[in-house]
């Protein structure tokens, strides 16, 4: 593993933001033009039974922005503040220019702060909030922007591609994340991060990319193969990790798992001697939102609480690359912000045609 530590550095605020649109996929079981076995049989394997998703409107970016600009509102930070942009999408609005540089216009940032994409899938938390704190670390910026979010649950049906499996239909929610990190000489933030190409190819989307550039919409995938990795690759990472910083894993108020689905959640936790009721589930509702699920579930815990409090995170994220990573997050209750529904959609002027 790659183990940093960054010295001086704190995560200061956390949203998240999903579409209105909802998908209730326990319902599906009652529509004639379903299967319901299929529909029971998903939901009792993943645990699925809702999601959030958009519509072709809006991108990613947009609810990035929104989940930004709640912090902005919350007075954690002004636009001249903000000294490094960090962007993880596997969605980008456009092949050209990096889709942090049309947020870096839409925020209204500084010319004095960098703005840069990050293509990373389930672990884009942990490795973009990583890469920020090191560039903190190591310039003169005081804070940075962590934006995390994908839109794989929104449709392109009639534009002439052709759709995913019925069981990634289903899978996958709409969903983004903002995280403000500052420099503090009291903090600090730790990490540890791990990747396995020779993986590349149990999650990928190959086509409609330069390599292969026509072909489905779809998400070729070894679901044995990445089942056998979370339970095995991701508890084997947070005990060394925690041996690292001779921690103990009863010290936390939660163990935070990418959710991809309830059988891999249950694995780990079970594996690093986690307890459920200290593991929070949000895909229930929200379905598998990829690198935002972290932050996310996160915020649907602790986002309408009350308490003036501080908790102890122990996060983890994994997946596409094949890519994983452990960080632990310490903040205050009042510093995680209430869910919010993005409407904010951003008109660049170019035609579909």
């Amino acid at each position: 593993m790659v183990f940093s530590n960054y010295e001086g550095i704190r995560i200061a605020c956390i949203a998240a933001s999903v579409p209105e649109g909802r998908v209730d996929i326990a319902a599906m079981a009652d529509d004639p033009n379903e299967d319901p076995k299929f529909v029971k049989s998903f939901i009792k394997k993943t645990g699925i039974a809702g999601k959030h998703k958009c519509g072709m409107d809006q991108t990613a970016a947009d609810f990035s922005y929104t989940a930004a600009k709640q912090i902005e509102a919350a007075g954690k930070y002004t636009p001249e503040e903000i000294g490094v942009l960090i962007n993880v999408t596997q969605n980008p609005d456009y092949r050209t220019p990096s889709t942090a540089l049309v947020l870096h216009k839409r925020l209204g940032l500084s010319k004095s702060c960098l703005a840069f994409d990050v293509n990373l899938g389930c672990s884009g938390f942990v490795y973009g909030v990583s890469l920020a704190a090191g560039m903190l670390m190591a310039s003169d910026a005081k804070k940075a922007l962590v934006l995390v979010g994908d839109t794989l649950a929104r449709s392109r049906k009639g534009l002439g591609v052709d759709q995913r499996s019925s069981n990634t239909t289903l899978l996958f929610g709409d969903a983004s994340s903002a995280t403000l990190l500052e420099k503090d000489d009291a903090s600090r933030l730790t990490s540890a991060l791990m990747s396995d190409g020779t993986g590349h190819k149990a999650l990928s989307t190959p086509y409609n990319a330069w390599k292969h550039p026509v072909g489905p919409e779809s998400i070729p995938s070894d679901d044995i193969a990445v089942f056998n990795f979370t339970i095995n690759e991701v508890p084997a990472l947070v005990e060394e990790y925690l041996t690292k910083l001779g921690a103990e894993i009863d010290g936390y108020d939660d163990l935070v798992l990418h959710q991809a689905n309830m059988m891999i959640i249950k694995n780990i936790a079970k594996r690093v001697g986690m307890p459920m009721e200290k593991v929070p589930v949000s895909l229930d509702r929200f379905g598998n939102t990829s690198g935002a699920s972290v932050p996310l579930t996160i915020v649907d815990k602790y986002g309408s609480c009350d308490e003036n409090k501080e908790v102890r995170l122990l996060t983890s994220g994994y997946g596409v690359g094949l890519s994983w990573g452990v960080m632990e997050v310490t903040i205050n209750t009042k510093d995680i912000l209430p869910l919010t529904y993005g409407k904010d959609r951003y008109d660049d002027d170019y035609p579909d045609e």
